[in-house]
């Protein structure tokens, strides 16, 4: 049975044949105190189906008629898994999409950590027992078993199906040996109060939330504002939530909200993000505010200007977060605007966003952006 990539172009079909019914007849174990044989893993689980969904794949990806297809798989699996698996293994590929997609999702040569299929679950079991390296070892031997089908008799194809099972393999131990990522973080505060009318006052507030990650992208940041006045009892927790910040990016968040209660004495602000996806470039950065202008209006502040995007796909929702600082750089508060009706693609709209206070010291403006990311990812497959 090869083990050499380099050693498995150009094999003649006798030799491909033996070397798959050696590689389907071996017992594969791993795991000292409770042994695992992964060739026989479980009955809806195993290599003899993994193999077959496989080499069935590639046939398929290669163009070889179904009539070769079927000979050559029956001769190089019955003897090992027997005809009966076979005929079933063949008979799938006949089948409707609703009966194929589970096979597909156990055995496709796509596939995750957490998602039940065969070679996650040989991973996981690798990871348990020490034993990567071992499963690792297997996998090799089965893309070289494969591989020696899809170069058999000096074929040469322009791509494989079995190659996938190794670049989703180790695309998940590169995300395994990752160092996790750094929690999103505040890094500074900044707010004004209004005037008392009765028992409540306008609070505006403006917080900077960093994520340090280069190479990740943070998702579902939980915001928490808990407001305490003199006594520390808590007045009102406020809590919000954003869908993505940037790779290395700090996000200008802004709120305006009427306080009922005691006057504030002290306040906390927390940032957490829920997860992390695995992306190096800022993605978000594509809608800007044009000819951003500000002016105090009957107690207001009238932010004006024309937001403008550069995505060549249409963003069914939005929402603008934006700052008010003085020459300082202070931070005097700030609100955010809600966009429910999204942005045309290489859209333009008019912006008129109003905050019920007024920053007599305010120079200038900072904002961001908020939308679902994902969007982008999936307009573009």
């Amino acid at each position: 049975m090869e083990t050499e990539f380099q050693n498995a172009m150009g094999k003649s079909i006798g030799e491909v044949l033996c070397d798959i019914a050696e590689f389907l007849s071996t017992p594969y174990v791993i795991g000292k105190e409770k042994p695992v044989d992964l060739c026989t893993l479980l009955p809806e689980l195993n290599m003899h189906e993994q193999f077959s969904f496989a080499l069935l794949s590639e046939a398929r990806h290669l163009g070889m008629s179904p009539a070769a297809c079927q000979n050559f798989y029956l001769r190089a699996c019955a003897d090992s898994i027997g005809e009966l698996k076979c005929r079933q293994m063949l008979a799938l590929f006949e089948s409707s999409e609703a009966e194929f997609a589970p096979f597909r999702a156990r055995y496709g040569n796509h596939f995750g950590m957490t998602d039940g299929s065969y070679w996650a679950t040989c991973l996981a079991l690798g990871i348990d027992n020490g034993e990567i390296d071992k499963v690792l070892h297997y996998l090799r031997m089965f893309t070289v078993t494969l591989m020696e089908f899809a170069y058999m008799e000096r074929r040469n194809p322009d791509s494989t199906y079995t190659w996938r099972y190794y670049e989703s393999f180790r695309a998940i131990l590169d995300e395994l040996l990752q160092p996790a990522p750094t929690q999103t973080k505040v890094l500074s505060v900044g707010g004004s109060v209004g005037k008392r009318e009765g028992n409540s006052y306008l609070l505006s507030l403006g917080v900077d939330i960093e994520n340090p990650n280069p190479d990740r992208m943070a998702q579902g940041i939980c915001i928490n504002i808990r407001l305490k006045d003199k006594g520390g009892n808590l007045i009102v927790d406020i809590t919000d939530k954003l869908l993505s910040i940037d790779p290395a990016t700090t996000y200008h968040y802004g709120i305006t909200r009427k306080i009922t209660g005691e006057s504030v004495a002290s306040f906390s602000v927390t940032a957490y993000a829920e997860h992390f996806l695995k992306l190096s470039t800022p993605i978000m950065q594509h809608v800007t505010v044009n000819d951003a202008s500000f002016r105090s209006e009957n107690g207001n502040t009238v932010l004006s200007g024309r937001l403008q995007s550069a995505y060549d796909t249409s963003l069914r929702a939005m929402t603008l977060h934006y700052q008010f600082r003085d020459e300082n750089d202070r931070l005097l508060g700030g609100n955010s605007e809600w966009l429910l009706d999204g942005i045309a693609a290489k859209g333009e709209i008019d912006l008129c966003a109003r905050t019920p206070l007024t920053f007599p010291t305010a120079k200038r403006i900072l904002y961001s952006t908020d939308f679902n990311a994902l969007e982008l990812v999936r307009e573009q497959s």
